[in-house]
């Protein structure tokens, strides 16, 4: 019994003294060593300096155990209606945050204080009273055949950056894997006889084959065997035979899109048509989650929907009533 006070005074002691500050990195290093990816880690570290912030501007108790419901509560309203956040520090903190946007906060904030509450420095998670905020179903939006044409017209010539632009392209509209996915491909993940790829860091370091057909094979070929120099291993190099990174890929797409007419192109989007495409040509949804590097079939299904919606806007077209009546 003696030695049970003891621990509940300890315990106590902690959550007095302990800072939220001091227990965001401990709670960043423990998710680096569940293996969590850079990228992830750098989005909680983000979402959890914007909370420590803004308790201080609020004048919220900085020792987490002090931390309410109401705390929590006034944060995500902050996010969903101040249309000027944090200052004004930059451009997207100059409206709302998106439904998703809170969401994600929401999210982040939930595994954080579940955390304290394992490592008991806190003995109740004050977000789990709070309802999880809706996300706002959006349609996926692909792009059309002729955008598609478009985007790999301009990128049809026979100079370095050409040659490679248009495998990249290539790859990304037929097998649908993300910027990082391709940025951190190397010359050995990918076979160009057989079109395999080996993805090696996908999300949540989960590894996955994804498979090109035969005409991003001979665009990814060509690129590789006649245009690629440079000491790295990295499969797309820019032009100084250097790695490209995220940021170079993204904005590479941009660029392509505004000299093709394609709007709002972005690497995303051409993940979008992947799909689209991969379920309008018979493909099983399945299928497409592993494709995808997908952890849930929730995230699948909304291609599914984007699918039926474009699917009976074109059957409106044949069978509009009043359409129909006016031909009569």
């Amino acid at each position: 019994m003696k030695s049970q006070a003891v621990d509940h005074v300890l315990l106590e002691t902690s959550l007095i003294t302990t800072s939220v500050r001091s227990l965001v990195e401990g709670y960043i290093l423990n998710c680096r060593c569940e293996g969590k990816s850079q990228a992830t880690l750098a989005n909680y570290l983000n979402r959890l300096r914007c909370f420590m912030w803004f308790c201080q501007e609020r004048n919220y108790p900085d020792e987490p155990h002090k931390i309410t419901t109401e705390h929590i509560r006034q944060f995500l309203w902050y996010l969903a209606s101040e249309p000027v956040r944090w200052n004004g520090s930059s451009t997207s903190a100059r409206k709302p945050a998106s439904r998703s946007t809170v969401n994600h906060y929401y999210r982040v904030l939930n595994t954080f204080f579940a955390w304290l509450k394992r490592e008991e420095l806190i003995t109740d998670n004050p977000v789990t009273r709070i309802k999880t905020p809706k996300m706002a179903q959006q349609v996926v939006q692909a792009l059309n055949p002729q955008e598609v044409t478009r985007l790999l017209d301009r990128s049809s010539g026979k100079s370095y950056l050409d040659v490679r632009n248009r495998a990249i392209v290539m790859m990304l509209l037929d097998t649908g894997i993300r910027a990082f996915e391709l940025a951190n491909l190397r010359l050995d993940d990918v076979d160009t006889t057989s079109g395999s790829i080996l993805i090696k860091l996908g999300k949540g370091s989960k590894q996955r084959v994804v498979r090109i057909g035969t005409t991003a094979q001979k665009a990814l070929w060509r690129y590789v065997a006649m245009y690629r120099r440079g000491d790295s291993d990295r499969l797309f190099l820019n032009r100084s035979g250097e790695p490209l990174d995220v940021t170079g890929i993204k904005i590479m797409i941009r660029r392509l899109g505004k000299k093709s007419g394609v709007d709002n192109a972005h690497v995303h989007r051409l993940r979008h048509t992947f799909a689209i495409s991969f379920l309008r040509s018979g493909g099983d949804v399945f299928c497409l989650k592993y494709l995808l590097g997908h952890s849930t079939l929730a995230m699948t299904q909304r291609y599914l929907q984007s699918l039926n919606a474009e699917d009976a806007a074109n059957a409106h077209r044949q069978h509009s009533p009043l359409d129909n009546l006016s031909s009569k």
